[in-house]
């Protein structure tokens, strides 16, 4: 952790202040994520001590980014495919980001908890439904899966659909994004995969994004029958 970056003496002064803002709900944190920031601005989150809390608090797992954003939405253009649907969608953060970088998507989830309102939105909320029935109505050719429940697994479903080709994973190291499947291929997007930050991600190299030895990974799944 960086006492300088943040102007603290100790780091007993570092850690008290910030079991401060947990106590006040962060309304005197001066540390604010906005998913359209730079990779550099947005990764300051990451040298906080209380990085769970902080995430926990705004609803965070994937720590969105502006060189994030581009990348991955360069790389959905990409594959050529659309409609895009993004399924556990959330607040719909990651679906506005690349909705506003010409993405052709849709966004639906089915949590019973209620969803953070406390960051600035930039499209409507996604449609509370569940993944089958989203699938059925908008017949994706990609899906996007950001952080999946640990409990839930959805993939399978994913590529026995009639219409999808291919989906997108983001999410923890060696967990879903290890898996594979027969006729169902799996690559790293290295271009957003380079910028991923996530609420696991404690003490990021500034001036190095590219070393990967953080915890979320981006895998793209496609169907090797439909490739070519």
């Amino acid at each position: 952790m960086s006492l300088e970056l943040f102007g603290y003496k100790s780091v007993k002064e570092k850690v008290d202040r910030e079991k401060q803002w947990v106590k006040n709900n962060f309304s005197d944190c001066p540390i604010h994520y906005d998913p359209e920031a730079s990779w550099r601005e947005n990764a300051v989150v990451c040298r906080l001590s209380v990085l769970l809390p902080y995430c926990n608090y705004f609803g965070i797992y994937q720590i969105l980014n502006q060189e994030f954003n581009d990348a991955l939405a360069a790389e959905i253009i990409e594959t050529g495919l659309s409609p895009v649907l993004a399924v556990g969608a959330g607040c719909g953060e990651l679906a506005a980001v690349l909705e506003k970088r010409g993405i052709d998507i849709y966004a639906v989830d089915n949590s019973s908890e209620s969803l953070p309102r406390n960051l600035t939105r930039s499209r409507e909320q996604p449609l509370q439904t569940n993944y089958r029935s989203a699938i059925d109505k908008f017949k994706p050719e990609l899906i996007i899966c950001s952080w999946m429940a640990e409990e839930s697994d959805w993939i399978k479903d994913f590529t026995l659909s009639g219409s999808v080709k291919a989906c997108i994973l983001i999410g923890e190291d060696n967990k879903r994004t290890d898996t594979d499947f027969a006729g169902w291929p799996s690559e790293v997007l290295k271009g957003s995969n380079k910028w991923s930050l996530c609420r696991l991600d404690h003490g990021v190299d500034f001036e190095r994004p590219e070393l990967w030895w953080r915890h979320s990974k981006v895998v793209i799944f496609r169907n090797a029958l439909v490739q070519g």
